[in-house]
């Protein structure tokens, strides 16, 4: 018989913001159960305890983005207008699930170890996209790493108000930016 399915998303939803606002350390089941309205006991019944929650959480989220970068790319033409399509499906995810971007971002670095190389990063989907027009497989990776870090940097600078919201607002200076960092302009 599988689980009740009831209890599933209030729990996630209120894991995200508690995970979000007080960070994973200091926050405990028992506050989870109660900001979600629900027991401890529904929460066990979906997950085994609150490491198996972050990375259940984590790998859903982590899915849902590359699936975006991936579907931005893929509907675009021209390696410019797919460098842009990243940025703007990116920006606009956090616009939409600001918890969401902020989760992944706060949580991937814990979760580091545990991430095998065969789970796909939105990190591989702009080293492939960058590798269609630098073909040093090493640079590839350290252009992605740098295109990385300027999408990261300025979504920072929104998320702590350096930069002014929304922050799809930013796409296409940001986009123009990595174009020209990868000397693809």
């Amino acid at each position: 018989m599988g689980r009740p399915p009831r209890a599933r998303e209030p729990i996630k939803r209120a894991a995200l913001e508690l995970f979000v606002e007080q960070g994973i350390h200091a926050t405990g089941i028992r506050e989870i159960a109660r900001h979600a309205g629900c027991s401890e006991a529904a929460l066990y019944r979906h997950w085994a305890n609150k490491d198996a929650l972050v990375a259940g959480l984590f790998h859903a989220h982590l899915g849902e983005v590359v699936a975006l970068l991936d579907a931005a790319v893929a509907e675009s033409s021209g390696f410019a207008e797919r460098i842009h399509a990243a940025c703007h499906a990116a920006f606009a995810l956090y616009d939409r699930e600001p918890l969401v971007f902020q989760f992944v971002l706060l949580v991937r670095y814990e979760l580091a170890a545990h991430i095998t190389p065969e789970v796909r990063m939105p990190q591989d989907v702009i080293e492939e996209l960058i590798g269609e027009v630098e073909p040093d497989r090493h640079q590839a990776t350290l252009l992605a790493a740098a295109a990385m870090g300027t999408f990261l940097q300025v979504a920072d600078h929104v998320i702590f108000g350096r930069l002014d919201a929304p922050l799809a607002r930013h796409a296409d200076a940001v986009s123009r930016l990595v174009l020209r960092m990868i000397g693809a302009t």
